[in-house]
């Protein structure tokens, strides 16, 4: 039976879009590899502590993972075949190449090596379209959305911004006091929303024990969190409902 190549991709959509909300804190870029791991680790109670039960995790969740098998099998060829270049670069010979690889000779690693380029042009040849179309609409309904609610994005923003000194952590943690300057002096909604994620992934981590605020303010800072994590729900609902919407005009 021949391969159904739109359905297929219909379905890899969706399962990334349900691995982005569930595993992957929204994110733009999924690590294929590291979310198939996290999917595994919580469907084998591999975080579950002694006497704890398993956590639930549906079969779709398990399914969505399997989905990201080719893309991590192409990122591990693409990074063995960095690696043999870098080899290279350092005038390692084939036969060594061939040693640290388990070959036989340094003919069998120069052959994986011209597979291996080939295999990379082509996963990217056929996954950048894929990947551009989705971004590209996705991109367009997060700008439209910010517009919409700049003023409400502008306000949660500078909430947090007023009350970060109640999570001590976000001082020492070097990533969020650059996200905390560029929140305070963004000027556009998509800005804000791309720094309120990565604000609220770090006060807040999926499936990880959150920050609590302390200190006078501490009350403040709940609310400001809890605040963010409302706007950013929002704006998860709004992105699958626009793939859907792109899905189904596709069926």
């Amino acid at each position: 039976m021949a391969i159904d190549h739109a359905k297929q991709q219909r379905m890899q959509e969706a399962a990334e879009e349900l691995l982005r909300e569930r595993y992957g804190q929204n994110r733009n870029y999924l690590d294929p590899l590291k979310l198939m791991q996290e999917v595994r680790a919580q469907a084998l109670g591999h975080y579950a502590g002694g006497g704890e039960e398993t956590p639930e995790v549906p079969a779709e969740d398990v399914l969505a993972a399997l989905t990201q098998m080719e893309e991590a099998r192409a990122n591990l060829d693409a990074l063995e075949r960095d690696l043999i270049r870098a080899a290279r670069s350092r005038s390692a010979s084939w036969q060594k190449i061939a040693d640290a690889l388990g070959m036989a000779n340094r003919q069998a690693a120069e052959a994986k090596a011209t597979r291996l380029e080939r295999a990379a042009e082509s996963h990217r040849s056929d996954r950048d379209v894929r990947a551009q179309r989705r971004d590209r609409a996705r991109r367009r309904t997060v700008e439209a959305w910010c517009r919409k609610y700049e003023a409400r994005i502008e306000t949660v923003g500078g909430g947090l911004v007023d009350v970060a000194g109640a999570w001590p952590e976000l001082a020492e943690d070097a990533a969020a006091s650059v996200y905390l300057d560029q929140l305070s002096k963004a000027t556009g909604g998509v800005q804000r929303v791309e720094c309120l994620e990565m604000l609220h992934w770090r006060i807040a981590p999926s499936g990880r024990q959150g920050l609590e605020p302390s200190g006078p303010r501490a009350d403040e800072a709940a609310l400001a969190r809890d605040a963010v994590r409302d706007l950013l729900d929002e704006l998860s609902a709004v992105r699958l409902a626009a793939d859907d919407a792109r899905l189904s005009t596709k069926r």
